[in-house]
């Protein structure tokens, strides 16, 4: 039998999440000096200890959020990879999706998808996100307002994935699952 050549669906971020992502190191560059000197100063203990704890549990998040941060989507063999800058693969295996759709596209306000757990912009949008009509989703995107591909699985949360080329990704999950055109595997 022959297998399929491996396939890559890079996730550049967009403009939007850049700026986003620029903010955001802009801001802590200019609150966490400020902080660590006020933690210094404040003649209370209780006070400073908390703002430390703070100051350090909001840098672990910020280095988490690098580390998980989508870089591509490659399909090789029987599964599906997706690829974080500093964290090990999220991995599919194809043998567990039951079918592949487009998805709706992610929007910064409103619309189909709404973030419950995770990051919002900053190196892309990660962790679980609601979709209408499909419920509770872990989503990797870095792109706001374009297609996207939701994938179901057996006993197991669905996955949306926002790569650059969601049709692309969206015909060749289909054609490596045995979907017919409406999603469903055959």
């Amino acid at each position: 039998m022959h297998s399929a050549p491996a396939m890559r669906f890079p996730m550049t971020l967009s403009s939007l999440v850049k700026a986003i992502t620029a903010f955001t190191f802009v801001l802590l560059a200019v609150v966490v000096p400020f902080q660590w000197w006020f933690i210094a100063h404040v003649p209370v203990p209780f006070i400073r200890t908390a703002m430390a704890v703070g100051t350090a549990v909001s840098l672990l998040a910020l280095v988490f959020v690098v580390l998980i941060a989508p870089r591509a989507v490659r399909l090789d063999g029987a599964k599906l990879s997706i690829e974080r800058l500093g964290w090990s693969d999220f991995v599919v295996p194809l043998r567990q999706v039951t079918r592949v759709e487009a998805g709706p596209a992610l929007t910064l306000f409103s619309g189909d998808v709404r973030r419950v757990a995770g990051n919002g912009g900053m190196l892309g949008f990660t962790g679980f996100f609601h979709v209408k009509d499909v419920g509770l989703v872990r989503c990797w995107a870095t792109r706001l307002e374009t297609p996207t591909v939701l994938i179901h699985r057996t006993h197991e949360r669905p996955v949306l994935l926002g790569v650059d080329d969601a049709p692309a990704l969206l015909s060749a999950l289909q054609a490596r699952v045995g979907a017919s055109p409406s999603g469903r595997v055959v």
